[in-house]
């Protein structure tokens, strides 16, 4: 059965370059500080697996941080396939330790015991079994790698995001049954960090430890408006008539000109959870 998520990135993997991988990119660099001590500890190169490399953030981000590693970068969308494949060897046009695998989360094509890290960031919340997907880095690891991940907490910021609430003013305003966007079966986000660290057990790992955290991030007016009508909200859109698209707008606009430039930053929990496969 196809995946609808799947479908969506692989349709929108420019737009996503565009709107959504900036406000992820400095927190998910930050996953490889989680597991530097590990690669430290290796007597050879490591060779490093990620399940989901998307836009190929963090696939540059470990050729740059280890010039020895050899990296796998793996995504179930052709489309994150294709555009991570491009700025990867923009970046680096002489790059050989780097492979691009088209390959779902919960069946990566990639032999058993022959990795030593799986590292994946912004991505287990997606899929349609979490612990499937752990199960399988557990087969692809070696005796004694590791597995390391970040991800959304499901639980709100403790500090109110004005922003958002002004847009679904926007949005009330204009007096509509606003339509639930199509289903799309996941994982959904990880309830804490020791609900992140029992899972990791569950799919057969040791040693497992989770660090609750956050993802902060600074948008502008115009920067999170267009990410709004351009990239959100683009189903509910898609529902409206232009006079309702041209009236979300302005309206939109209006609301979030009211906003002192600190509102606009965004900070949202987030959880690095990593673990070991026993030797």
């Amino acid at each position: 059965m196809d995946n609808p998520i799947v479908a969506r990135y692989d349709a929108d993997a420019a737009d996503y370059e565009r709107f959504w991988a900036p406000v992820l990119r400095e927190t998910a660099r930050r996953l490889l500080d989680y597991v530097d001590d590990f690669v430290a500890r290796q007597d050879d190169p490591v060779r490093i697996l990620e399940v989901g490399a998307g836009t190929g953030t963090l696939a540059l981000a470990t050729l740059e941080r280890w010039p020895e590693a050899e990296v796998i970068a793996t995504d179930a969308a052709k489309g994150m396939v294709a555009l991570a494949k491009r700025r990867v060897l923009e970046a680096r046009p002489r790059e050989r330790r780097v492979t691009f695998v088209l390959s779902s989360a919960d069946a990566l094509d990639v032999p058993a015991g022959s990795v030593d890290l799986v590292i994946s960031s912004f991505v287990l919340q997606l899929v349609p079994d979490r612990l499937a997907a752990l199960t399988d880095a557990h087969r692809v690891l070696k005796p004694g790698g590791m597995v390391a991940y970040l991800t959304w907490l499901d639980r709100d910021s403790a500090e109110p995001f004005k922003p958002a609430d002004e847009f679904d003013e926007a949005v009330y305003d204009l007096e509509i049954d606003e339509p639930d966007a199509p289903g799309e079966p996941h994982a959904g986000d990880v309830r804490s960090g020791r609900a992140a660290a029992d899972e990791l057990r569950r799919a057969g790992f040791t040693r497992a430890s989770a660090r609750e955290d956050e993802l902060t991030y600074h948008w502008t007016r115009q920067s999170y408006l267009d990410y709004k009508l351009e990239y959100d909200e683009r189903y509910l859109i898609s529902t409206l008539t232009p006079a309702q698209q041209k009236r979300l707008s302005n309206n939109a606009r209006e609301r979030l000109a009211q906003l002192a430039p600190r509102e606009f930053n965004w900070h949202a929990p987030v959880v690095f959870a990593r673990a070991l496969k026993p030797r």
